[in-house]
Protein backbone atom coordinates (compact mmCIF):
# COMPACT_ATOMS: atom_id res chain seq x y z
CA UNK A 1 0.00 0.00 0.00
CA UNK A 2 1.65 3.20 -1.20
CA UNK A 3 1.09 6.46 0.42
CA UNK A 4 2.65 9.91 -0.63
CA UNK A 5 2.30 12.62 1.22
CA UNK A 6 1.99 15.85 -1.03
CA UNK A 7 1.90 18.33 2.25
CA UNK A 8 0.42 19.74 5.51
CA UNK A 9 -1.47 22.62 6.80
CA UNK A 10 -3.25 23.90 9.95
CA UNK A 11 -6.81 25.15 10.06
CA UNK A 12 -5.43 28.58 12.18
CA UNK A 13 -8.77 29.01 13.11
CA UNK A 14 -9.37 26.18 15.59
CA UNK A 15 -5.67 25.25 15.87
CA UNK A 16 -6.22 21.72 13.80
CA UNK A 17 -3.05 19.98 11.73
CA UNK A 18 -4.18 18.73 8.65
CA UNK A 19 -1.97 16.50 6.58
CA UNK A 20 -2.52 16.32 2.11
CA UNK A 21 -1.93 12.71 0.77
CA UNK A 22 -2.65 11.10 -2.65
CA UNK A 23 -3.21 7.23 -3.01
CA UNK A 24 -4.15 4.99 -6.04
CA UNK A 25 -7.43 4.07 -5.89
CA UNK A 26 -7.05 0.38 -4.95
CA UNK A 27 -4.95 1.53 -1.95
CA UNK A 28 -7.23 4.08 -0.59
CA UNK A 29 -9.88 1.23 -0.61
CA UNK A 30 -7.40 -0.81 1.27
CA UNK A 31 -6.39 1.89 3.88
CA UNK A 32 -10.19 2.19 4.85
CA UNK A 33 -10.49 -1.70 4.99
CA UNK A 34 -14.13 -3.20 3.98
CA UNK A 35 -15.66 -1.99 7.07
CA UNK A 36 -15.38 1.68 6.37
CA UNK A 37 -19.41 1.47 5.57
CA UNK A 38 -20.42 -0.43 8.84
CA UNK A 39 -20.30 3.11 10.95
CA UNK A 40 -24.28 3.29 11.67
CA UNK A 41 -24.04 6.68 11.21
CA UNK A 42 -22.89 7.14 7.61
CA UNK A 43 -25.50 7.72 4.96
CA UNK A 44 -26.17 4.90 2.84
CA UNK A 45 -25.37 4.15 -0.56
CA UNK A 46 -27.64 7.13 -2.44
CA UNK A 47 -28.75 6.72 -5.99
CA UNK A 48 -29.26 9.01 -8.72
CA UNK A 49 -28.49 9.48 -12.55
CA UNK A 50 -25.28 11.88 -11.17
CA UNK A 51 -23.37 8.80 -9.50
CA UNK A 52 -24.30 6.40 -12.63
CA UNK A 53 -22.14 9.00 -14.57
CA UNK A 54 -19.31 9.41 -11.75
CA UNK A 55 -18.99 5.71 -12.00
CA UNK A 56 -18.79 5.76 -16.09
CA UNK A 57 -16.24 8.55 -15.82
CA UNK A 58 -14.13 6.98 -12.85
CA UNK A 59 -13.58 3.94 -15.14
CA UNK A 60 -12.79 6.49 -17.97
CA UNK A 61 -9.98 8.16 -15.47
CA UNK A 62 -11.79 11.00 -14.44
CA UNK A 63 -9.96 12.82 -11.55
CA UNK A 64 -12.00 12.33 -8.17
CA UNK A 65 -12.57 16.15 -5.84
CA UNK A 66 -10.23 15.40 -2.49
CA UNK A 67 -12.05 13.31 0.25
CA UNK A 68 -11.75 14.11 3.89
CA UNK A 69 -10.98 12.18 6.35
CA UNK A 70 -10.95 12.18 10.00
CA UNK A 71 -8.32 9.84 11.89
CA UNK A 72 -9.10 8.46 15.56
CA UNK A 73 -9.19 11.17 17.72
CA UNK A 74 -7.86 8.79 20.56
CA UNK A 75 -4.95 8.03 18.05
CA UNK A 76 -4.15 11.78 17.17
CA UNK A 77 -1.99 12.22 20.32
CA UNK A 78 0.41 9.45 18.47
CA UNK A 79 1.62 11.51 16.14
CA UNK A 80 1.73 14.99 16.76
CA UNK A 81 5.47 15.30 17.76
CA UNK A 82 6.12 14.47 14.20
CA UNK A 83 4.08 17.26 13.08
CA UNK A 84 6.97 20.03 13.86
CA UNK A 85 9.60 19.34 13.25
CA UNK A 86 7.48 17.33 10.30
CA UNK A 87 8.28 13.74 9.66
CA UNK A 88 6.86 12.79 6.16
CA UNK A 89 7.85 9.86 6.59
CA UNK A 90 6.66 8.71 10.44
CA UNK A 91 3.07 10.16 9.27
CA UNK A 92 3.19 8.22 6.79
CA UNK A 93 3.81 4.93 8.77
CA UNK A 94 1.15 5.90 10.99
CA UNK A 95 -1.65 6.06 8.88
CA UNK A 96 -1.03 3.20 6.80
CA UNK A 97 -0.82 1.28 10.10
CA UNK A 98 -4.30 0.35 10.82
CA UNK A 99 -5.68 3.35 12.87
CA UNK A 100 -8.94 3.86 12.72
CA UNK A 101 -10.22 6.53 10.24
CA UNK A 102 -13.56 7.88 9.39
CA UNK A 103 -14.92 9.28 6.07
CA UNK A 104 -16.27 12.96 6.41
CA UNK A 105 -16.41 14.30 3.08
CA UNK A 106 -16.15 11.59 0.45
CA UNK A 107 -18.78 8.54 1.51
CA UNK A 108 -20.87 7.99 -2.09
CA UNK A 109 -17.73 8.29 -3.92
CA UNK A 110 -15.86 5.36 -1.73
CA UNK A 111 -19.05 3.22 -2.52
CA UNK A 112 -18.49 3.42 -6.18
CA UNK A 113 -15.01 3.04 -5.79
CA UNK A 114 -15.61 -0.12 -4.14
CA UNK A 115 -18.29 -1.22 -6.57
CA UNK A 116 -15.69 -0.85 -9.79
CA UNK A 117 -13.33 -2.76 -7.48
CA UNK A 118 -15.45 -5.56 -7.11
CA UNK A 119 -17.01 -5.34 -11.18
CA UNK A 120 -13.05 -5.66 -12.39
CA UNK A 121 -12.94 -2.51 -13.10
CA UNK A 122 -10.51 -0.60 -11.57
CA UNK A 123 -7.81 -2.81 -13.79
CA UNK A 124 -5.79 0.01 -15.43
CA UNK A 125 -6.54 2.78 -14.19
CA UNK A 126 -3.84 4.70 -12.89
CA UNK A 127 -5.41 7.89 -11.53
CA UNK A 128 -4.74 8.56 -7.72
CA UNK A 129 -6.98 10.27 -5.28
CA UNK A 130 -6.30 13.40 -3.39
CA UNK A 131 -6.51 12.90 0.83
CA UNK A 132 -6.98 15.39 3.10
CA UNK A 133 -6.84 13.64 6.63
CA UNK A 134 -8.02 15.70 9.90
CA UNK A 135 -5.46 15.19 13.08
CA UNK A 136 -8.75 16.76 15.69
CA UNK A 137 -9.09 15.71 19.22
CA UNK A 138 -11.96 18.07 20.07
CA UNK A 139 -15.38 17.54 19.24
CA UNK A 140 -16.28 20.89 18.70
CA UNK A 141 -13.88 21.65 16.03
CA UNK A 142 -14.99 18.56 14.36
CA UNK A 143 -18.44 19.44 14.48
CA UNK A 144 -17.07 23.04 12.91
CA UNK A 145 -15.32 21.17 10.27
CA UNK A 146 -18.35 18.86 8.80
CA UNK A 147 -20.60 21.85 8.66
CA UNK A 148 -17.68 23.82 6.41
CA UNK A 149 -17.63 20.50 4.46
CA UNK A 150 -21.56 21.14 3.51
CA UNK A 151 -21.46 24.79 3.31
CA UNK A 152 -22.44 25.67 -0.34
CA UNK A 153 -23.78 21.91 -1.07
CA UNK A 154 -26.60 19.56 -0.15
CA UNK A 155 -26.46 20.14 3.43
CA UNK A 156 -25.91 17.15 5.65
CA UNK A 157 -29.19 17.08 7.97
CA UNK A 158 -28.52 18.12 11.66
CA UNK A 159 -29.35 14.76 12.32
CA UNK A 160 -26.50 13.45 10.40
CA UNK A 161 -23.88 15.54 11.24
CA UNK A 162 -24.87 14.44 15.28
CA UNK A 163 -24.40 10.71 14.28
CA UNK A 164 -21.21 11.18 12.88
CA UNK A 165 -20.05 12.94 15.85
CA UNK A 166 -21.36 10.77 17.92
CA UNK A 167 -19.80 7.65 15.75
CA UNK A 168 -16.49 9.16 15.80
CA UNK A 169 -17.03 10.10 19.74
CA UNK A 170 -18.78 6.64 21.11
CA UNK A 171 -15.82 5.24 22.78
CA UNK A 172 -14.98 8.90 24.23
CA UNK A 173 -18.11 9.14 25.49
CA UNK A 174 -18.00 5.92 27.05
CA UNK A 175 -15.05 6.98 28.76
CA UNK A 176 -16.53 10.14 30.05
CA UNK A 177 -19.43 8.52 31.50
CA UNK A 178 -19.15 5.41 33.79
CA UNK A 179 -20.76 2.40 33.47
CA UNK A 180 -22.11 4.00 29.70
CA UNK A 181 -22.22 1.10 26.94
CA UNK A 182 -23.67 2.41 23.67
CA UNK A 183 -24.39 -0.67 21.03
CA UNK A 184 -25.49 -0.33 17.82
CA UNK A 185 -27.90 -2.69 15.70
CA UNK A 186 -25.05 -4.22 13.77
CA UNK A 187 -23.48 -5.15 16.76
CA UNK A 188 -26.18 -7.33 17.49
CA UNK A 189 -27.10 -5.81 20.89
CA UNK A 190 -29.65 -5.40 22.96
CA UNK A 191 -30.21 -3.75 26.38
CA UNK A 192 -29.60 -6.16 29.27
CA UNK A 193 -28.47 -4.01 32.03
CA UNK A 194 -28.76 -0.02 32.91
CA UNK A 195 -26.40 2.20 31.40
CA UNK A 196 -26.46 0.33 28.02
CA UNK A 197 -28.14 1.88 25.56
CA UNK A 198 -28.40 2.12 21.46
CA UNK A 199 -26.63 4.26 19.35
CA UNK A 200 -29.63 5.85 17.34
CA UNK A 201 -31.68 6.44 20.76
CA UNK A 202 -28.58 8.41 22.51
CA UNK A 203 -28.48 10.25 19.18
CA UNK A 204 -32.15 11.25 19.25
CA UNK A 205 -31.53 12.40 23.00
CA UNK A 206 -28.99 14.53 22.02
CA UNK A 207 -31.18 15.88 18.77
CA UNK A 208 -33.95 16.72 21.55
CA UNK A 209 -31.54 18.16 23.93
CA UNK A 210 -30.30 20.09 21.09
CA UNK A 211 -33.87 21.33 20.04
CA UNK A 212 -35.25 21.72 23.38
CA UNK A 213 -38.22 19.44 21.96
CA UNK A 214 -39.02 16.41 22.64
CA UNK A 215 -40.10 15.41 18.82
CA UNK A 216 -37.63 14.22 16.69
CA UNK A 217 -39.74 16.20 14.01
CA UNK A 218 -42.04 18.64 13.93
CA UNK A 219 -45.34 18.34 12.22
CA UNK A 220 -44.42 22.43 10.85
CA UNK A 221 -42.10 22.00 8.27
CA UNK A 222 -41.03 25.94 8.62
CA UNK A 223 -41.21 25.63 12.32
CA UNK A 224 -38.46 22.57 11.81
CA UNK A 225 -36.18 23.89 9.52
CA UNK A 226 -36.11 27.35 11.60
CA UNK A 227 -34.97 25.09 14.59
CA UNK A 228 -32.63 23.43 13.18
CA UNK A 229 -30.74 26.36 11.46
CA UNK A 230 -30.65 28.33 14.95
CA UNK A 231 -28.82 24.84 16.50
CA UNK A 232 -26.39 24.93 13.15
CA UNK A 233 -25.55 28.63 13.44
CA UNK A 234 -24.13 28.56 17.18
CA UNK A 235 -19.93 28.81 16.82
CA UNK A 236 -17.68 25.68 17.76
CA UNK A 237 -17.82 27.29 21.25
CA UNK A 238 -21.31 26.66 21.71
CA UNK A 239 -21.50 23.54 20.07
CA UNK A 240 -18.52 22.15 22.84
CA UNK A 241 -20.50 24.01 25.81
CA UNK A 242 -23.68 22.13 25.06
CA UNK A 243 -21.67 18.68 24.50
CA UNK A 244 -20.08 18.91 28.01
CA UNK A 245 -24.01 19.86 29.09
CA UNK A 246 -25.35 16.83 27.91
CA UNK A 247 -22.36 14.64 29.10
CA UNK A 248 -22.67 15.54 32.85
CA UNK A 249 -26.59 14.88 32.44
CA UNK A 250 -26.16 12.00 30.58
CA UNK A 251 -23.54 10.86 33.62
CA UNK A 252 -26.63 11.53 35.89
CA UNK A 253 -29.10 9.85 33.71
CA UNK A 254 -26.86 6.89 34.00
CA UNK A 255 -26.87 7.04 37.45
CA UNK A 256 -30.48 6.75 38.12
CA UNK A 257 -30.61 4.13 35.48
CA UNK A 258 -28.74 2.05 38.04
CA UNK A 259 -30.34 2.96 41.05
CA UNK A 260 -33.96 2.20 39.41
CA UNK A 261 -32.74 -1.28 38.61
CA UNK A 262 -31.75 -2.06 42.01
CA UNK A 263 -34.64 -0.73 43.76
CA UNK A 264 -36.97 -2.20 41.88
CA UNK A 265 -35.41 -5.67 41.44
CA UNK A 266 -36.48 -5.81 45.24
CA UNK A 267 -39.90 -4.94 44.24
CA UNK A 268 -43.13 -7.39 43.44
CA UNK A 269 -44.57 -5.25 40.85
CA UNK A 270 -43.37 -2.99 38.74
CA UNK A 271 -40.59 -5.19 38.19
CA UNK A 272 -37.14 -4.47 37.36
CA UNK A 273 -37.83 -5.20 33.96
CA UNK A 274 -40.32 -3.03 33.12
CA UNK A 275 -38.16 -0.21 34.69
CA UNK A 276 -35.40 -1.13 32.48
CA UNK A 277 -37.39 -1.35 29.38
CA UNK A 278 -39.09 2.12 30.07
CA UNK A 279 -35.73 4.08 31.09
CA UNK A 280 -33.88 2.79 27.97
CA UNK A 281 -36.92 4.23 25.68
CA UNK A 282 -37.01 6.70 23.06
CA UNK A 283 -40.06 8.68 24.87
CA UNK A 284 -38.19 8.99 28.00
CA UNK A 285 -34.71 9.62 26.87
CA UNK A 286 -35.96 12.22 24.45
CA UNK A 287 -38.26 13.64 26.56
CA UNK A 288 -35.76 13.79 29.71
CA UNK A 289 -33.13 15.47 27.75
CA UNK A 290 -35.49 18.31 25.64
CA UNK A 291 -37.41 18.97 29.23
CA UNK A 292 -33.99 19.04 31.26
CA UNK A 293 -32.43 21.58 27.79
CA UNK A 294 -35.82 23.59 27.69
CA UNK A 295 -35.94 24.39 31.70
CA UNK A 296 -32.48 25.36 32.34
CA UNK A 297 -31.37 27.25 29.37
CA UNK A 298 -32.61 30.34 30.61
CA UNK A 299 -30.89 31.20 33.93
CA UNK A 300 -28.46 29.33 36.08
CA UNK A 301 -30.73 29.14 39.46
CA UNK A 302 -32.96 26.96 37.64
CA UNK A 303 -29.74 24.46 36.70
CA UNK A 304 -29.58 23.97 40.63
CA UNK A 305 -33.35 23.20 40.29
CA UNK A 306 -32.57 20.36 37.85
CA UNK A 307 -29.23 18.85 39.72
CA UNK A 308 -31.65 19.20 43.25
CA UNK A 309 -34.68 17.45 42.14
CA UNK A 310 -31.74 14.55 39.92
CA UNK A 311 -30.10 14.78 43.68
CA UNK A 312 -33.39 13.92 45.26
CA UNK A 313 -34.74 11.21 43.38
CA UNK A 314 -31.53 9.12 43.24
CA UNK A 315 -31.61 9.17 46.96
CA UNK A 316 -35.10 7.96 47.09
CA UNK A 317 -34.40 5.34 44.61
CA UNK A 318 -31.17 4.20 46.78
CA UNK A 319 -33.31 4.53 50.38
CA UNK A 320 -36.19 2.28 48.40
CA UNK A 321 -38.72 3.68 51.70
CA UNK A 322 -41.23 4.40 48.62
CA UNK A 323 -42.70 1.16 47.19
CA UNK A 324 -42.63 2.74 43.63
CA UNK A 325 -40.45 5.89 43.51
CA UNK A 326 -40.80 6.80 39.72
CA UNK A 327 -44.52 6.30 40.26
CA UNK A 328 -44.20 3.92 37.45
CA UNK A 329 -47.66 2.21 38.16
CA UNK A 330 -49.79 5.28 37.64
CA UNK A 331 -47.91 6.60 34.94
CA UNK A 332 -48.62 3.04 32.94
CA UNK A 333 -52.66 3.94 33.64
CA UNK A 334 -52.38 7.31 32.49
CA UNK A 335 -50.44 6.37 29.88
CA UNK A 336 -53.09 3.58 28.69
CA UNK A 337 -56.03 6.52 28.98
CA UNK A 338 -54.75 8.07 25.67
CA UNK A 339 -57.55 8.06 23.00
CA UNK A 340 -56.09 6.04 19.88
CA UNK A 341 -58.97 8.02 17.70
CA UNK A 342 -58.25 11.27 19.25
CA UNK A 343 -54.84 11.65 19.61
CA UNK A 344 -51.27 10.43 18.20
CA UNK A 345 -50.18 8.18 21.26
CA UNK A 346 -46.52 8.43 20.78
CA UNK A 347 -47.01 12.24 20.59
CA UNK A 348 -49.20 12.44 23.81
CA UNK A 349 -47.01 10.12 25.87
CA UNK A 350 -43.80 12.07 24.66
CA UNK A 351 -45.76 15.38 25.77
CA UNK A 352 -46.82 13.85 29.15
CA UNK A 353 -43.14 12.58 29.94
CA UNK A 354 -41.72 16.02 28.86
CA UNK A 355 -44.12 18.07 30.72
CA UNK A 356 -43.71 15.97 34.04
CA UNK A 357 -40.42 16.10 34.04
CA UNK A 358 -40.01 19.76 33.86
CA UNK A 359 -42.66 20.39 36.23
CA UNK A 360 -40.73 17.78 38.15
CA UNK A 361 -37.59 19.94 38.11
CA UNK A 362 -39.62 23.46 38.71
CA UNK A 363 -40.50 21.59 42.13
CA UNK A 364 -36.81 21.03 42.38
CA UNK A 365 -38.20 17.62 43.06
CA UNK A 366 -40.09 18.26 46.12
CA UNK A 367 -43.02 16.18 45.25
CA UNK A 368 -43.00 12.85 43.71
CA UNK A 369 -43.29 12.23 39.89
CA UNK A 370 -46.31 10.52 39.97
CA UNK A 371 -48.10 13.61 41.07
CA UNK A 372 -47.14 15.13 37.96
CA UNK A 373 -48.17 12.07 35.41
CA UNK A 374 -51.65 12.64 37.12
CA UNK A 375 -51.80 16.48 36.40
CA UNK A 376 -50.01 16.79 33.34
CA UNK A 377 -51.95 14.50 31.78
CA UNK A 378 -53.83 15.48 28.89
Amino acid sequence: MDLTIIGHARDIRVDTPVIYAQMKIEDYLELIREDFNTFDIQRKREKHKGYGRMKNDIANGALLPPITLAVDPASVSNIVPALEPFDADRITDFLKSGVKINILDGLQRTFILRELKAEGRLAGIEQTLLLEFWLETKFNNLIYRIIILNAGQKPMSLRHQIEVIFNTYKDVLQDRVQDLVIFTERDGGRRTSPGKFAFDRIVDAYQCFLNKSQEIKKDNVVAQQMKEEEVLSANEEEWDDRFKDFIEYLKRFVQIDKAAQLAYSRQPSPGAADILEWLGSDNVLQSFFAAVAEFKHSSPEREGRINAALDKLHDQLGAVTEPDPLGFEVYSNVAKGFNVRKVNVGNATRRLLFDSFREYFRESGEKPLKEFWLTEAQ
